[in-house]
Order: structure tokens, then C-alpha cells, then sequence
């Protein structure tokens, strides 16, 4: 289902998956390989001794091709400060400097939080630990197995990740939290210009292919499924198959009519995610496929309509959450760039 509950209705960070570690692996060496000679080169920094291909200079720190590799398999670089419709990249190469390009931000953003003197407490790593233990129901061998299956070789080097996400996350509350409120007469000027002042909202009747994603799906199963939906999605576009056939044939959500049928939707009531690659499209378009905490869809616009509100608590709601998530975008967009042009920055891939 691509249905969210109201409580979904909210800013929150987006994860999404990487890719296989032979492939991206083998790209990275022939970046190496084929960068011309006369290609000037940032000097290694003093605390490292160069055994590794060298992915990335961040100031003062280096971001090596077998970090790009593991945060690329196991899908750690994929995880969006900012909210996106935006799926993978097709193409491997693309792919890889789009994981790159996100571990460079993160380095960024993690040395602004050093900066501002903020740290992570072992115990507020352990809470989490413990968090994730039982909510999937683990023993600690079973945790520490699910850690390995996300390509971390130990508990510590987990720890480390859970702790430089912490990090992140404290820095971006401090530098742009306060800056994310809402006026009530912001949400009032959207209602009059968007909603008739309340009255109307727009519904979207669409169609879609949903390829489940199991909770605690390996990197791995991750990248097949997300694989075989590209497939599903050509096969569809170039019309070899009809849209609805296709869905009885490959759809596993169960909760659709015929055709993979979600009937008529209010944006509030989806997914996040699903609901802007829904709005991006015409009538009769077909999405590039989109991963949500569902899995992964195909979705196809049939029409659109106005129809009377039906809470305007919600709707407001709804209406302050995008203001919100635009708000952040914008200003963390400008944050990254002042960090960015303040930073050397040498990307050899």
C-alpha cells in the first residue's frame, strides 16, 4: 500500500538502498585507472599513509574507495538529509557519484559538528542499539548478525556510523532548527491560493506496481528488487505489456483492485514519497520507479479533480509539514554550499 496514516503527515529524513559491491568497485578502480596524468593532485593529509584508493579529499580528511564501496553496498550514503522523490540513478557511474557526493555532504556537516562542540554519549549509542534490538525482536547474536548483513565489519564500526549520524543530525537542528517554524498566516496563504480557502483540495485516481521490501532486507535484496522493477517499469513503458496486466501479474500489494487500482487519493493521505512522483505526473504518465518504505512502485496517473475538503485540521497540518520540508530544503541547500566553498573539496571519481 502507498496509504500513510495521519501521523506520517510530517518532515522526516528518507532512506533509501545502494548497490552491489563488485560493481561499484570495478568502477571506481577504472576512474582511477582512466583519470589522465597530468591531473593535478590535492597532496594525501598528513595523518594518512595512502594504501587505499583515495575517493575523495575533504579538507583535511579523505573519504577512501573501499568507504565509497561499503557505504555504496550497504546503502548508507543513500540516506537523504532532505526529503526526495529521487530514486538511483540507472547507470552504476552516476549512481556512485551520487553515494559520493552524499558521504561528502555528511563529512561537511560532521566536522560543522564538531566544530559547534557537539558529541554523542555511549549511552544514547546504546539506547538505540537496544531500540533496534527489540523492535526486530534480536538476541544480541541476531543484531550483531543483521549488522554484518548491512556490510559494517564489527559492532564498533556500527557504533561509530550510529554516532556520526547523531552528530548530523544535532548539527543541522542547531544551525537551521530554529529557522524551520511556521507561521499560522503562512498556512492561511497557501489554503486561500491552493485550496479556495479551504474548500477544495485536488484528488489523483492512479494505478501502481508495488515489489514489497521486507523489513531488514540485506543491501543486497535491495538492489535485486530495485533491479527487477527497472525491468518491470521497461517492459511497461515501451509497451511490450499493458500497465494493468502487468500489475496482476507482478504487484504483491494485495490491497488494490484490479490493475493495481488505488482509486481516487488526497496527497495527505499517502506515502510522502509516493504522493510527490504521484503529483509530478500528467494524466496517463508513468513514473520512473520510486522507493518508498513500501518498496519499490511504478505509478501511473489516470485523472485528476477537485473535491470538498475533508478536514481542514488535516489539510493544514499537511499544508505546514511541506512548508516545512521546503523550508529546510532551501536553507540546507545554502548551508551546504557555504560549507562546500569554505572546504577544499577534490572528488577523483
Amino acid at each position: 500500500m502507498a496509504m500513510a496514516t495521519e501521523r506520517s503527515v510530517r518532515w522526516r529524513v528518507r532512506v533509501a538502498a545502494g548497490a552491489a559491491i563488485a560493481a561499484a568497485l570495478s568502477l571506481c578502480l577504472r576512474a582511477e585507472a582512466e583519470a589522465p596524468a597530468e591531473v593535478r593532485r590535492a597532496p594525501v593529509p598528513a595523518q594518512y599513509t595512502e594504501i587505499d584508493g583515495i575517493a575523495a579529499v575533504v579538507g583535511k580528511k579523505i573519504i577512501t574507495i573501499s568507504a565509497l564501496v561499503r557505504a555504496h553496498a550497504q546503502g548508507q550514503a543513500a540516506q537523504q538529509l532532505l526529503p526526495t522523490t529521487i530514486e538511483r540513478p540507472r547507470n552504476e557511474r552516476d549512481a556512485l557519484r551520487q553515494t559520493l557526493d552524499t558521504l561528502v555532504d555528511n563529512e561537511l556537516v560532521g566536522e560543522a559538528a564538531r566544530g559547534l562542540g557537539l558529541t554523542v554519549a555511549d549511552a544514547d549509542i546504546d539506547v538505540h542499539l537496544e531500540d533496534l534490538r527489540r523492535k526486530n525482536v534480536w538476541d544480541m547474536a541476531e543484531l550483531r548478525e543483521a549488522i554484518r548483513g548491512l556490510g559494517f565489519v564489527d559492532m564498533a564500526a556500527y557504533r561509530e556510523h550510529v554516532r556520526a549520524e547523531k552528530l548530523r543530525m544535532q548539527a543541522i537542528g542547531a544551525k537551521l532548527g530554529s529557522r524551520l517554524r511556521v507561521s499560522d498566516e503562512e498556512v492561511q496563504r497557501v489554503l486561500t491560493a491552493d485550496y479556495e480557502g479551504g474548500k477544495t483540495e485536488e484528488e489523483i485516481h492512479s494505478h501502481h506496481i508495488l515489489l514489497k521490501l521486507s523489513d531488514g532486507a540485506s543491501p543486497g535484496e535491495v538492489n535485486r528488487l530495485r533491479k527487477r522493477a527497472w525491468e518491470i517499469h521497461d517492459l511497461v513503458t515501451t509497451g511490450k505489456r499493458e500497465f494493468a496486466d502487468a500489475a496482476e501479474e507482478f504487484s504483491e500489494d494485495m490491497g488494490t483492485a484490479y490493475g493495481g487500482d488505488l482509486g481516487w487519493m488526497r496527497r495527505w493521505m499517502l506515502d510522502q514519497t509516493y504522493a510527490n512522483a504521484l503529483w509530478a505526473l500528467q494524466p496517463d504518465q508513468i513514473s520512473e520507479v520510486v522507493h518508498t518504505r513500501f518498496g519499490f512502485h511504478i505509478i501511473r496517473s489516470v485523472a485528476r479533480r477537485r473535491s470538498p475538503v475533508k478536514d481542514v485540521k488535516i489539510l493544514e497540518q499537511f499544508i505546514r509539514a511541506q512548508l516545512s520540508e521546503a523550508a529546510f530544503a532551501r536553507l540546507y541547500k545554502v548551508w551546504i554550499g557555504e560549507l562546500r566553498a569554505a572546504t577544499h573539496i577534490e572528488l577523483r571519481i
